[in-house]
């Protein structure tokens, strides 16, 4: 019999709300040592999905862009500083660099169907949902304890 994902998923999830800023997420992933956030509205609703990974591509250092206007070519280059995007990156709101469309799951999922969304998205975790609700987070690593857990209980019989 497969388990279920809310036998193990985390229910104690941290979210930010969809008002908050960057400068409000990094606090959150800083402080509980998490790679994303929930983004939840008023009705707790899950709205979006913020990563390390969200912020890591708006302050990497871009390639240069070709970019044809028909009548001419240019190229685009990366002029701006680390530092000017850094402060650009604190007040943006949360939304601007959301994922809004969200993979989500449900809490009557079991645990190879979850590992199937996780791994043909190739995201870490995923919002589980119960009656439209958030009710929890599942990630790989939880996937993998999970798994080990199983092997060494019956590497111990």
């Amino acid at each position: 019999m497969n388990k279920k994902i809310k036998e193990i998923m985390k229910t104690d999830v941290y979210t930010v709300s969809d008002e908050a800023t960057i400068k409000d997420v990094l606090q959150v992933l800083v402080e509980s040592k998490t790679s994303g956030l929930p983004i939840v509205n008023a009705k707790q609703q899950v709205v979006g999905f913020i990563s390390d990974g969200d912020i890591m591509k708006f302050i990497a250092k871009q390639n240069p862009r070709i970019i044809d206007m028909t009548s001419f070519i240019t190229v685009w280059y990366d002029t701006e500083s680390f530092e000017k995007k850094l402060h650009d990156l604190m007040d943006l709101s949360v939304m601007e660099l959301a994922t809004t469309k969200l993979v989500s799951v449900e809490t009557d999922y079991d645990i190879d169907e979850v590992a199937k969304v996780l791994g043909e998205k190739k995201i870490k975790k995923v919002p589980v949902l119960e009656d439209g609700k958030l009710a929890g987070v599942i990630s790989r690593s939880d996937i993998l304890r999970y798994i080990l857990g199983i092997y060494l209980e019956k590497e111990e019989k």
